[in-house]
């Protein structure tokens, strides 16, 4: 490197060989380690004891000529075979210089050497001994306290355990252990005394790390990592390689943010301990690392990579990278083959079309729970493609292949497939966001009332988003991660989440979807308890069935798989039989699609992000369970394209592939299913209403118990058109059936213009208020009032002397108060007096006297009083907002309101016109973009624009709301902007 090095280094002094200071640091040793494992009595010994003991731990420290030999010779290699134990996939450092290069510490840059001098042992150039008497002090103490962690290890120590030790006294991690690493530290700091001898310590070292990446050594990591030699890498590159050597996992290719937060913290350390200025280490940081990852002769290689971080778990990296193990893997090659085959074909015959450049394929034997297949990608070598990601395991939304959850959470609290949900417009509160959550069905379509059962099956999102509202998304997190889902560690989760907002892998929603395929019950191999988080699954798909040692004894076997129960067998099977069900999903999705095959049943749910940046096929027979991801690594946006579209072929291809020799196997009907017969569009029990009757399976003790409620019959008076009552004649009374529908689909029951039934009585026969002698018509009891109000009815009772109005605060009143004065003549349906409510405000009961032959008749009526203008704010649109046409899919009007009583309609204006109102809360609208940009409309001389509100330019708008008693309040008016997207508006930035 071309640059001044401004660094402290401080020289040591040559020691006395003789004895004098070696001497003592033979005491030293003794003693720190019997102050270390103090709780260990057979360490507790006499000097004499320990001088001894030290000798028989010198005896076995090698010359220099077998250290350096020992430090270059290539370590017993791990192989990775097939299924069938015949076919090597990869050999773990393999005898090439590739992975473990030899260089010297003169090739190696200053930067590198004094960066991991920093960061591992300070005062490895001084310390006595070779020790870090600070760390293992620390560490001392940590015994005596009972809070030993670990750690206190100096550069030389780590070069004993690493070079000098066996495979077998490297991993027999005890006290004796640690004494014999000790011992031969200072022994071999004596033997290579002063400047040159810690030099030669630090190359050894230096060249024998483990980097990750099958890498060992400095020379080998370079190589590995950025694609160059040691002695060319630049500051940034060292300070950024040096922490990996202490955390393989954490290495750039891996984990990049981390190992950038490292490097920088490597820099401060170089800075602070004086080897480098303030300005290189700040221009360091701003330096763009370029990883350019090595490149290997593997099959299967994205299958191999996991393996190896699985062996890692479980033996640790020292078997895996020079243990010699052999390994069987799950893979079975021909399924490998043809998945990758699969699903290449498709990219290259749709991929110009909908911009898509890659897959990934995962394949789990579902009663074995054996990982048959992996492809990461559709060519690890290809970088066009970023190759080297794994898109299996790599986070990305699942959009709406995540809803089984949702309705495997909902089955769970006693939701039915049978629970009718309303798929009209909806905005959903969606604490904390202020603005609602407001989704839009794929096909910008809405279909009313539904049962669970199609709802899933056509993949409908408002259901999916009021399942998950009512169940709440903490219980559908924890439904996910039960079954397999691991990525799912945030906190909290808004409602977007039942649509498929939080990034999961390919292989855990794969391995999930094995759940539902083995009614309930997930299967694999045991996570390593070390590997194990609370809260989160505690098996893995069986990628490895043995493992033998160098000598061949066998370490590990795969025999039988653990099964554990994660969710309930009815559960499962009500899933299932939902996403096997291809008549559900006709509406959607059509008779003949991909999600079916010509000879068993099978269960598919797809899946489709916003924007298409992610498309998905999960699903699964018996036998065997199939993931697919199509999509592009750097997550650029497809185009137009489904997960049913791009991802159900190569699923349909494989899953028919692999059944072809295979018998035909249901899935099983756990015995808690029952079978009832209930209305098809409420879900309820049929009445002589009901037109159209289904049978649902229901968990047993969900059955409906009530009666259908949305086919209601009412009698009307065909005279008045009014609800007929008792005294209307019979000849004029007909009985009509209206669908009633819930409160919430007022807004779409009124635009789709749905006859209800009419909400006044009949007051052409027989007796009512209107020919009542004493009576108030209006305001009707209960009703909402404000202002000046008009009260009417009759006063006409015999022997009329006359009558007046007052009122009383609450439904007994203590007290009355007169309204207006006494009136001497009779009213008859008409008007009895004008109330000023003004400064009232909540129930008050309204009371008629007329006094008749000296007595007084009375009639009360109780109302609301509501003076109390309701409260707004327009959060939406947002002043100067910009919408984007191609990028911006709708415009969101939407106020937060208050009132004392109740709203009853919001009101949108858009440049003075009313756009739509809603009756519904939380009050929300959304206004489509069109695909392409709309000018304004020319208007002709004397007419009226039609406002478009999503056409070209700005707009200003507002709202209007209204609450029961007729208030209203006008929203701050706002100017929001529709504009046309150009992407040659940023050329110049």
């Amino acid at each position: 490197m071309d640059r001044v090095w401004q660094y402290r280094r401080i020289r040591a002094q040559k020691p006395d060989q003789s004895g004098g200071l070696y001497a003592a640091l033979r005491f030293i040793v003794i003693a720190l380690v019997i102050l270390l494992f103090a709780s260990f009595v057979l360490i507790l010994a006499t000097g004499v004891a320990g001088y001894s003991l030290y000798a028989s731990y010198v005896n076995e420290l090698p010359s220099a000529e077998e250290i350096s030999q020992a430090s270059t010779q290539s370590f017993e290699t791990t192989r990775l075979y097939d299924s069938t134990g015949e076919t090597v996939l990869y050999e773990i450092i393999a005898t090439d210089e590739g992975n473990r290069s030899y260089v010297s510490l003169s090739d190696i840059p200053e930067a590198l050497r004094y960066g991991t001098i920093a960061s591992e042992d300070k005062t490895f150039y001084t310390n006595p001994g070779g020790l870090n008497i600070v760390g293992l002090g620390r560490a001392a103490w940590g015994v005596i306290s009972g809070d030993y962690a670990g750690g206190g290890s100096s550069i030389t120590q780590q070069l004993v355990r690493n070079v000098i030790m066996t495979y077998e006294e490297r991993t027999d991690v005890n006290l004796g252990r640690k004494l014999q690493e000790m011992v031969l530290s200072v022994e071999l700091t004596r033997r290579y005394p002063g400047t040159e001898g810690r030099d030669q310590i630090l190359e050894w070292y230096l060249n024998n790390i483990e980097y990750g990446h099958m890498a060992v050594g400095v020379q080998a990591a370079a190589q590995t990592y950025f694609g160059k030699d040691v002695q060319d890498l630049s500051l940034a590159e060292c300070a950024m390689l040096v922490p990996v050597g202490n955390s393989p996992a954490l290495n750039p290719i891996d984990a990049f943010d981390e190992a950038k937060s490292r490097q920088e913290i490597v820099l401060d350390e170089l800075y602070l301990q004086g080897y480098i200025t303030a300005e290189e280490a700040y221009e360091a940081k701003q330096e763009e690392v370029v990883i350019i990852p090595a490149t290997y002769d593997m099959i299967a290689p994205h299958y191999v990579l996991y393996v190896r971080d699985q062996l890692e778990e479980m033996f640790g990296s020292d078997a895996v990278y020079g243990g010699g193990l052999q390994v069987i893997t799950a893979v079975d090659l021909d399924i490998q083959e043809k998945a990758n085959e699969y699903a290449q074909q498709q990219i290259d015959e749709i991929g110009a079309t909908y911009e898509a450049t890659n897959a990934a394929v995962v394949v789990i034997d579902a009663q074995t729970g054996e990982l048959k297949a992996l492809v990461g990608s559709l060519d690890y070598d290809n970088d066009e493609i970023d190759g080297q990601v794994n898109m299996a395991l790599s986070g990305r939304q699942p959009g709406s292949s995540f809803k089984p959850f949702v309705y495997a959470t909902g089955f769970q609290q006693g939701y039915t497939a049978a629970t009718m949900v309303m798929d009209v417009p909806t905005s959903f509160s969606d604490y904390p966001n202020l603005v609602p959550y407001t989704p839009e069905n794929y096909s910008r379509t809405y279909h009313g009332p539904l049962l669970l059962r199609q709802a899933l099956g056509c993949s409908y999102n408002i259901p999916a988003v009021w399942l998950a509202q009512q169940v709440g998304t903490d219980a559908v997190v924890d439904t996910a991660r039960t079954m397999g889902i691991t990525s799912l560690t945030d906190t909290t989760y808004g409602l977007s989440l039942a649509l498929g907002s939080a990034s999961v892998s390919l292989l855990d929603m794969t391995y999930a979807f094995s759940v539902f395929a083995n009614n309930g019950v997930m299967v694999g191999t045991e996570v390593p308890e070390s590997a194990q988080v609370e809260g989160l699954r505690t098996l893995n798909p069986a990628c490895i069935l043995e493992v033998r040692d160098a000598e061949g004894n066998l370490l590990y076997k795969y025999d039988e798989p653990t099964k554990k129960a994660v969710i309930s067998s009815e559960v499962a099977f009500l899933v299932t039989d939902i996403l096997s069900d291809n008549n559900a999903r006709a509406q959607a999705f059509g008779v003949d699609n991909d999600l079916t095959l010509e000879d068993r049943p099978v269960a598919a749910k797809t899946g489709t992000t916003n924007d298409y940046h992610d498309a998905w096929t999960v699903g699964f027979t018996p036998q065997y369970v199939v993931g697919v991801w199509v999509g592009n690594s750097d997550y650029t946006e497809m185009k137009n394209a489904s997960g049913v579209r791009v991802a159900a072929p190569i699923w349909n291809s494989l899953m028919t592939w692999l059944h072809e020799d295979l018998p035909v196997e249901s899935f099983t009907r756990p015995p808690g299913i029952v079978t009832e017969v209930i209305d098809a569009t409420s879900g309820k029990l049929p009445t002589e209403n009901s037109s159209t009757l289904i049978q649902e399976l229901f968990i047993e003790g969900t059955e409906p118990t009530e009666e259908d409620d949305v086919h209601q019959t009412y009698r009307i008076c065909t005279e008045s058109g009014k609800l007929a009552t008792e005294y209307c004649p019979e000849e004029s009374v007909i009985e009509v059936v209206y669908n009633v529908y819930p409160a919430e689909a007022d807004d779409w029951v009124r635009e789709e213009g749905i006859a209800q039934p009419p909400t006044e009585i009949c007051d052409l026969h027989g007796p009512s208020l209107t020919n009542t002698p004493v009576a108030i018509t209006a305001p009707a009891i209960f009703d909402t009032i404000q202002g000046i109000v008009e009260v009417t009815g009759n006063a006409t009772a015999d022997g009329f002397e006359r009558y007046y109005l007052e009122y009383g605060e609450g439904m007994t009143p203590l007290s009355w108060a007169r309204i207006g004065s006494e009136h001497g003549n009779t009213v008859g349906n008409g008007v009895l007096e004008y109330w000023d409510t003004t400064g009232l405000e909540g129930l008050y009961t309204l009371r008629l006297n007329v006094v008749a032959s000296g007595q007084v008749k009375q009639f009360t009526s109780q109302v609301v009083v509501d003076n109390a203008v309701p409260e707004v704010v327009l959060l939406s649109p947002e002043a100067d907002q910009e919408f984007e046409y191609v990028d911006d899919e709708w415009i969101s009007f939407y106020v937060v309101v208050a009132d004392n009583v109740s709203i009853s309609k919001v009101e949108y204006y858009v440049d003075g016109q009313l756009v739509d109102y809603t009756t519904v809360a939380p009050f929300s609208i959304r206004v489509l973009l069109p695909k392409t940009a709309q000018e304004e409309e020319p208007v002709a001389e004397g007419e009226q624009a039609i406002v478009d509100p999503t056409a070209l330019g700005e707009h200003s708008c507002y709202a209007i709301v209204y609450d029961a008693a007729g208030n209203s309040v006008e929203s701050e008016s706002v100017t929001y902007k529709v504009v046309s997207y150009n992407p040659y508006d940023d050329e110049d930035e």
